[in-house]
């Protein structure tokens, strides 16, 4: 896969085409600080004035490097296809080479980021089961049959930039599948979502046993599903 900007985005890095490698090394560093920190108006105004241009256009060129760091790390690219991308936006091999370096160095990192703003499903955490039999009845005349009771413990990520409030109040309103995912623009954020700022759900199921061996068996088929040919094939593709 590659990469193609937008005319106006190329136009905003083609700033970037008429310095050395150097500005560009600098331009890398402001663009991970924006992507940790935010904007930083302070260190913007040093850029500019450095290199005898707007505000406005540094700006611009950190959002246009931005996207194109960030696009490659959601796509998962190769090195050959983000270094292709590279030349197709205009950037000469020396400075293909400072993004490339870039890049790799930060892939892992921004890509789990990216992950943890975009994902709200709920994943699983823990399961609890408990056996239940009742020893002894004077008023039930039917067969005592013995229950499973299962207790699957779900964690929900919190929607970043919001207060706890905000998010049980979502969570309540399970039938609202439209409320757009509200998060910051700084990566930073992101990262600081951890287990502990997850949402936990309980979901209790009680069942008699001839119930739970189909389920097991069910899940068994699934899991051996999963591993077959044609699931690792859609898996690649994606």
């Amino acid at each position: 896969m590659i990469l193609f900007l937008s005319e106006l985005q190329k136009e905003h890095l083609s700033l970037l085409h008429r310095h050395s490698a150097q500005v560009l090394v600098d331009f890398c560093k402001l663009t991970l600080d924006y992507l940790n920190n935010g904007s930083n108006h302070k260190k913007n105004n040093i850029a500019a004035e450095k290199l005898d241009i707007s505000v406005t256009c540094v700006q611009d060129l950190i959002h246009a490097l931005a996207y194109l760091i960030t696009e490659g790390c959601k796509h998962n690219l190769s090195e050959s296809n983000f270094k292709s991308s590279l030349g197709i936006a205009g950037f000469s091999p020396e400075q293909q080479q400072v993004l490339v370096k870039l890049y790799n160095s930060k892939k892992s990192e921004l890509s789990t980021a990216l992950y943890q703003l975009q994902n709200k499903d709920p994943s699983y955490q823990d399961f609890l089961w408990r056996f239940e039999i009742q020893l002894a009845s004077r008023n039930s005349q039917e067969e005592i049959r013995p229950m499973v009771t299962l207790n699957f413990i779900i964690a929900t990520p919190k929607r970043v930039g919001q207060s706890e409030e905000d998010n049980n109040s979502i969570v309540s309103n399970k039938n609202d599948c439209m409320s757009p995912i509200c998060v910051n623009s700084s990566i930073h954020d992101a990262k600081a979502t951890s287990q502990c700022q997850n949402i936990i759900n309980h979901m209790l199921l009680q069942c008699d046993l001839p119930n739970l061996l189909h389920l097991t068996n069910k899940l068994e088929e699934a899991l051996k599903e999963s591993k077959s040919q044609h699931v690792r094939k859609v898996q690649r593709s994606l």
